[in-house]
């Protein structure tokens, strides 16, 4: 009994020894420390990013200059289109023909004889020859459809043109001012319009051509046609042309044909 007794009566001892902190705490606040800093950091960097002139930056770039306007380009103006001056139709003056002066012709007469009767013998009376009248230039015309010389034209337009022969039925070249005045429903030419013959030879070494940008209308001699020396004297009489509302005849085909 007496190691029974011996076991109650020691009591075990206290320790004296105090339990030292954890290392893993100081670690663990290490740890947050680093990724608070690490958030910080990135938010800087991203501030950097987003804005370079942030007042955070503190090697900001320098505030760049706006470049300098660029001149607008002025188009050159074309100069003024040039209008052709229109020709005055020259007047006709009257031109009195020189006067035919009668030859003097021979006078009969007789030798007296012995008959002592005398019969007079009348004076022959000359007969004047009328000289011809009338200009050196016949026209003759014809009424064709425009595309028989001119493939490119249609019935849009009603057309004018010819050409000028002589007596051997040559072109005259150089070739005589044609002129074309009066007009047509729709139309008036005054001026009147004025070209040379021999321009256009479509129609022949001595061929013109007006047109008159309107549609083929019907007309009774209101439009006229003649041909000019040039010193503006005429060498046709002044031809009244009759027109048709028909596209088979919208080219009205003319010949100066010389006497």
């Amino acid at each position: 009994m007496s190691n029974y007794d011996d076991f109650l009566s020691n009591k075990p001892k206290a320790s004296n020894s105090k339990k030292k902190p954890s290392k893993d705490l100081v670690w663990n606040i290490l740890t947050g420390v680093m990724l608070l800093m690490s958030l910080c950091a990135c938010g800087f960097f991203f501030n950097l990013f987003s804005n370079p002139y942030s007042s955070i930056n503190p090697f900001a770039p320098n505030t760049l200059v706006p470049p300098p306007a660029t001149a607008t380009w002025t188009p050159v103006a074309l100069a003024a289109t040039w209008t052709p001056t229109p020709t005055i139709e020259p007047t006709s003056t009257n031109t009195p023909r020189p006067t035919y002066t009668v030859e003097p012709s021979s006078t009969p007469y007789t030798i007296s004889t012995a008959t002592p009767i005398y019969t007079a013998t009348p004076f022959l009376t000359p007969t004047r020859t009328p000289r011809p009248t009338g200009a050196p230039y016949s026209v003759s015309v014809k009424y064709i459809e425009s595309t028989t010389f001119r493939a490119d034209t249609s019935c849009n337009s009603l057309y004018v043109a010819g050409k000028v022969l002589d007596a051997r039925n040559k072109p005259v070249v150089p070739g005589p001012v044609v002129k074309l005045g009066g007009g047509v429903p729709g139309k008036t030419l005054m001026p009147a319009l004025t070209t040379l013959a021999g321009i256009n030879r479509i129609y022949g070494e001595s061929g013109f051509e007006f047109e008159l940008q309107i549609s083929p209308v019907s007309s009774s001699q209101s439009l006229w046609i003649q041909i000019y020396d040039q010193t503006g004297s005429p060498l046709s009489e002044q031809y009244k042309l009759v027109t048709y509302a028909d596209c088979k005849k919208n080219l009205i085909l003319v010949t100066f044909q010389q006497k």
